[in-house]
């Protein structure tokens, strides 16, 4: 059906990847949560009043590469709160406070408020946290980089993530568009459809399975493990375009192997604004990237290990130690389901190189002066 093992070992990693997303109903119920806070904050009249502001998501939500946390953790959803103004003479801690006495003055939210370095988190119990971002744009260009507060710094920082979601959706569609059929104009909507599992360009794919090795590897250790956005970058600068999900995970390890090699410690920073440091961090705590590359080195080993069995079963061993048994196993059914329909019906509907489609565009909606961004 597949016309190797290959092929069937990357359409088991597609169907793995799309098992690891967080649930229809947990998106269903990040985009209530989102849609809600924005506009409480949009409709503020002592700080917002005649601003013109707006509210968008950042991280995994914004770029389509979520990933269930394991047992006893909740994920995060960022949302950026850009107000239009310069940043230049402004107090930084001021806008940061001025974001947490908004949602004190809601019964719900001050129950819930955490005030962290960069952003005003609201905790849901049981559910996800929710950081709140507040930023300027960095000048009046046509740019979309902006300056975000900073608590330790006292002072602000440079950050894009609009232009990091960008590069990434771009990045992400560099694989040859020509071998497959791309979706018409896209249904605006406030986040990304994740439901079909063949709706994920190779490289989302690669960050998810990523992401979730390092969870698996850093579980009893996780303030060591390195933070999603490093890893979602190092993927993003080091993709070649592969159709395949394997081959994608072999090479970026590979080429990530080889900077390491030609640097003291690797700085990555955000591709749309080059003055974001994404790996700070490591700077005041240099046992973190020691971890970092600890974690590499492991990772690529086992992948070159799982490439070289032979067999479905020795293959869905090394990944259930890798990814975790249950969403191996649930993979596993749903493929040899899916062959067994296609036996019988007659129907080859798996390509050689797997069924991937582009990413859709970004929608808006818009709120009053505001305006709401997801992909």
């Amino acid at each position: 059906m597949f016309g190797s093992f290959s092929n069937q070992l990357d359409d088991l990693l597609q169907r793995v990847g799309h098992k690891l997303q967080i649930s229809k109903t947990q998106r269903n119920l990040a985009e209530q949560r989102y849609n809600a806070v924005g506009t409480w904050l949009s409709e503020d009249e002592k700080f917002f009043k005649g601003k013109d502001v707006e509210i968008y998501p950042q991280g995994s939500l914004a770029i389509s590469t979520t990933v269930k946390p394991l047992q006893k953790q909740e994920y995060d959803l960022d949302l950026v709160c850009e107000i239009k103004e310069n940043w230049q003479g402004k107090d930084p801690i001021k806008l940061l406070d001025s974001i947490e006495r908004r949602l004190k003055e809601d019964d719900t939210y001050k129950k819930m408020v955490e005030r962290k370095n960069r952003c005003i988190r609201l905790n849901y119990a049981n559910e996800f946290h929710m950081d709140i971002l507040p930023a300027h744009p960095t000048d009046k260009g046509n740019n979309t980089n902006v300056k975000v507060p900073d608590r330790k710094a006292e002072d602000w920082k440079d950050s894009n993530p609009i232009g990091y979601r960008e590069w990434f959706n771009e990045r992400a569609e560099k694989y040859d568009k020509i071998l497959f059929e791309k979706n018409a104009e896209a249904t605006i909507e406030p986040l990304p459809d994740d439901e079909n599992p063949n709706l994920k360009p190779p490289l989302k794919r690669a960050v998810q399975l990523i992401k979730r090795y390092r969870d698996v590897y850093f579980e009893n250790h996780p303030d060591s493990a390195p933070i999603s956005i490093v890893l979602t970058t190092l993927a993003g600068n080091h993709y070649a375009g592969h159709l395949s999900v394997n081959s994608t995970i072999e090479d970026i390890l590979q080429k990530i192997l080889f900077e390491i090699s030609k640097e003291d410690r690797l700085k990555v920073c955000n591709p749309s604004n080059p003055n974001e440091d994404l790996s700070e961090r490591w700077n005041d705590k240099p046992e973190l990237y020691t971890s970092f590359v600890t974690f590499i080195l492991d990772f690529k080993q086992k992948w070159d290990e799982l490439n070289k069995l032979q067999g479905i079963a020795e293959v869905a061993k090394e990944l259930k130690a890798m990814f975790g048994e249950n969403v191996i196993t649930e993979s596993l059914k749903e493929q040899g389901d899916i062959m067994g329909k296609s036996r019988t019906a007659n129907t080859l509907g798996i390509a050689s190189s797997g069924i991937l489609v582009a990413a859709a565009k970004d929608p808006v909606i818009p709120v009053r002066k505001n305006t709401f961004y997801g992909e």
